[in-house]
């Protein structure tokens, strides 16, 4: 296993990401309903006079878009125009602003979940990428990868998730990756970590929290996908942390896990995906 701690170091203003993102919305002829969740982040962004404080009645909408705009802005950032991508972005409009009022059906932050996979696939120059079974296809090495990508929203229901990657993946004839996104299912009230430390503590701590969710799981991971071409998984986390008295950031962890049944030739097709994948990635402290 190999943890990569990744944060998101702004290189556009929060407002100057917020038009990006609803500007490339609107370059693919979709018009975000004044009220969709990523216009709410959009307005209290861009109208913000400086630092908005703790009091303010929108201040957890402004915490929200620090992880939600931030991806989307990445996600924008790629080429990729594959004709389904235009179809995923209407899509990933929908939610509420906060995940934790969606425990239950999710389709935007969903959506979002696959066109971030996608976007750091293409990133990392494993090109095809498409939108297609089991979710994403990638391409290593002259041959197609496929990706399964499943939001997780709840740990009881990891093994419901893995099952039906893996025969996603198996139905696609594919060898493939399982890649969960652990955000709300391990902060299922989306709180904010508000302790102020430095950052290799900080990565530290985030580290332990993650791997002990993976190892706690790791036979059972193995046990539901025996039989089926998985490769490996990969476990995506964003998290928003305090950094000062009046500033927050994004910050994320990336771990890959190989599978125990691989042969050596999967082990090595693992190894040389996850190698090239984590390169499409920003801003990598490996830890």
């Amino acid at each position: 296993m190999t943890e990569i701690e990744m944060s998101n170091k702004k290189r556009r203003t929060r407002s100057e990401n917020a038009e990006f993102v609803i500007n490339s919305i609107r370059e693919l002829k979709i018009e975000p309903h004044p009220q969709s969740r990523l216009m709410k982040m959009h307005n209290v962004l861009t109208e913000a006079n400086g630092i908005i404080p703790h009091e303010d009645l929108y201040f957890e909408t402004a915490l929200e878009a620090e992880r939600d705009l931030q991806l989307l802005g990445f996600c924008f950032e790629q080429t990729n125009r594959h004709p389904d991508f235009k179809k995923h972005v209407k899509r990933a409009i929908k939610d509420s602003v906060l995940p934790q009022e969606d425990r239950g059906n999710s389709p935007g932050r969903d959506i979002q979940f696959e066109l971030f996979i996608a976007a750091v696939c293409q990133n990392a120059e494993l090109n095809p990428v498409r939108f297609e079974e089991p979710d994403i296809t990638c391409t290593l090495n002259g041959r197609s990868i496929g990706i399964a990508a499943k939001r997780l929203k709840n740990d009881s229901n990891l093994k419901q998730h893995v099952k039906k990657a893996a025969k996603q993946i198996s139905t696609a004839k594919l060898p493939g990756i399982i890649a969960i996104d652990t955000c709300l299912a391990l902060n299922r009230d989306n709180e904010r970590i508000t302790k102020l430390m430095p950052d290799d503590l900080f990565g530290e701590l985030y580290q332990k929290a993650l791997m002990h969710f993976i190892q706690s799981n790791h036979r059972k991971l193995n046990n539901w996908i025996a039989g089926k071409p998985v490769l490996g998984f990969l476990f995506h986390d964003h998290q928003v942390r305090m950094i000062s008295d009046v500033d927050w950031e994004l910050s994320s962890m990336t771990v890959r896990l190989k599978t125990e049944h691989n042969t050596s030739q999967e082990s090595h097709q693992f190894q040389d995906f996850e190698a090239q994948y984590v390169t499409g990635l920003t801003n990598l402290v490996e830890i």
